[in-house]
């Protein structure tokens, strides 16, 4: 796989097994269940090889389970919350965030690979949730770095070579979403776009990036909980959808920002409905 001009080759990060006797069997756990670090702590374990690595601050996956835990990040029955990486990294001054909320699995042409395989180029470190394949049997996090013109991969659960340098097609067959570390500082990476970047290119930058993001949030994806209260909204002719989804359904674009403006009609619908207006 070539690399790119001006390309920066990721520091080797350190590396810790969820599976070390050291902690394989210290609770990850909230009230109702018997989890542990080794069956399901590679989220935090993922965070911990990282932060350390940055940091050069003696951080385990122990130690990372706990703050999981404390901050409310732990899914009761399952592993990790998506939503705990980005906070775990601030707390240490590290910036991270979800690179795409569009699901990738089984889908390796997708362009969220290149981008995510762009910023290992540029000197960041990558955290990738791996589907049933190769590397689990359900979902499990991983490292994911560079060097040598190579993908590397740290497993917090294997250091089977296969699953340490695999097969790129493979791999983007099987990743589903992915986290970005900003590392640049730590592996000597800049960027010159950020050297004379002034608030004009600043303000093109976010209009893009928001326009794309909303983009991949105007469809029907959302969640089981909110599915009776969808429902209702359909219903009684409060949300009415724009235009079709790709299959042909009214497509509601759940997960769309929704204004001050858009907001209010939904008010003055509901009211109108229910003789309130």
């Amino acid at each position: 796989m070539p690399v790119c001009p001006g390309s920066a080759m990721n520091k080797r990060p350190v590396s810790y097994l969820q599976t070390d006797k050291r902690w394989k069997d210290k609770p990850y756990q909230v009230k109702g269940e018997t989890a542990t670090v080794g069956d399901s702590g590679c989220g935090p374990s993922c965070a911990a090889m990282l932060i350390e690595t940055i940091t050069g601050r003696t951080f385990t996956p122990e130690e990372a389970c706990a703050w999981s835990v404390a901050h409310g990040y732990k899914a009761k029955g399952q592993g990790t919350y998506y939503s705990y990486f980005a906070p775990q990294f601030a707390a240490f001054g590290i910036k991270c965030w979800q690179l795409s909320w569009t699901n990738v699995y089984h889908n390796p042409g997708s362009p969220i690979h290149d981008q995510a395989l762009e910023y290992l180029k540029q000197g960041y470190y990558l955290i990738a949730l791996m589907k049933k394949g190769l590397w689990t049997g359900g979902g499990h996090f991983v490292v994911v770095w560079w060097a040598d013109n190579k993908i590397r991969i740290n497993d917090p659960a294997s250091t089977k070579d296969k699953r340490l340098n695999g097969d790129p097609a493979t791999f983007r067959n099987e990743a589903t979403y992915y986290w970005v570390i900003d590392a640049r500082a730590y592996n000597g990476a800049t960027n010159k776009e950020d050297d004379d970047m002034d608030q004009d290119k600043f303000n093109k930058m976010f209009t893009t990036a928001m326009q794309q993001y909303r983009q991949e949030l105007r469809d029907n994806d959302s969640g089981e909980w909110s599915r009776a209260a969808r429902q209702f909204a359909i219903d009684q002719g409060i949300f009415a959808g724009s235009g079709t989804a790709a299959d042909g359904q009214p497509n509601f674009m759940w997960e769309d920002f929704l204004t001050r403006e858009q907001c209010a009609q939904v008010l003055y619908r509901f009211a109108q409905k229910f003789g309130l207006a």
